[in-house]
This record gives C-alpha cells, structure tokens and sequence, in this order.
C-alpha cells in the first residue's frame, strides 16, 4: 500500500493492514508486536525523514512466509543518520529519576526487541528498511 507520511494516513494503514492480517488467522501477539513496530517506524519517517518536505509518500509492504511476517518500508525523505540504523539505546531507569529520562529515543530499541531481524539501506534517493516479526514468539 502506498501511506502518504501523515500520523493519519499512518494510523488508517496500519488499522488495515492489521484487519487483513487477522483475516489470515495470524497470532494476536504477533499482530500486536508488527502493529507497535511499523507505527514507531512509519512515525520516524514522518518526524524525521519527512520533517523538512512537508509531504511524501511511503510504500508499504507485508507478507507471511514460514512462521515470519516480513514488513518493507520504502520512502524517499531524508537518509538516516550515518547512512545506518539508530542502535537501540539503552537506560538503567532505575538509577535515573523520573524527570532526568530522556525525551524520544525509547522507539528504536522497541523496533530492535521486537524483530527478529532489521536491514536499512539508502539506494539512490530511497530509504529502504526491511524487518521481520517471528509468529513463534
């Protein structure tokens, strides 16, 4: 599907994309997870590579195959930072206080704890990040 990069587009596709993955008898806690990650990457890309364009587009894809939900993400804003994925930071939350936590930052270590696995690349003008999401777990 293609999502134009608003937080509404992004919400509407995501309700879709979960109504048709239910109709495949798919594991709710799977569902779940691939739901939690795709909004915090679709949202990046809204915030982020998108943040200077005022508009763009993000190509959508999903399929099953073998216990795996596998999620491509296409979009020609902004390249990531580096030319790489963000690491999944990390914060001993029970040394800092409340009002000491960072703002943002938490999203791409969920995105990295909830797949089994995640390539970024930049080809040409178009970012591309593949993940994949393990029925099994």
């Amino acid at each position: 599907m293609e999502i134009t990069a608003t937080r509404d587009q992004v919400s509407r596709a995501l309700t879709q994309l979960n109504q048709q993955l239910i109709g495949l008898g798919l594991d709710p806690d799977a569902l779940i997870r691939m739901e939690l990650v795709l909004a915090e990457a679709l949202n990046n890309i809204v915030e982020h590579a998108y943040c200077d364009a005022g508009h763009g587009n993000i190509a959508l894809e999903a399929s099953v195959h073998s216990n795996t939900i596998w999620c491509h993400l296409t979009d020609s804003g902004r390249p990531m930072p580096g030319g790489k994925l963000p690491p999944a930071r990390r914060y001993d939350l029970g040394a800092l206080d409340v009002q000491d936590l960072p703002e943002g930052g938490f999203g791409w270590g969920l995105i990295h704890d909830l797949t089994s696995s995640l390539i970024y690349d930049r080809s040409g003008a178009q970012n591309r990040l593949t993940l994949t999401i393990d029925l099994d777990c």
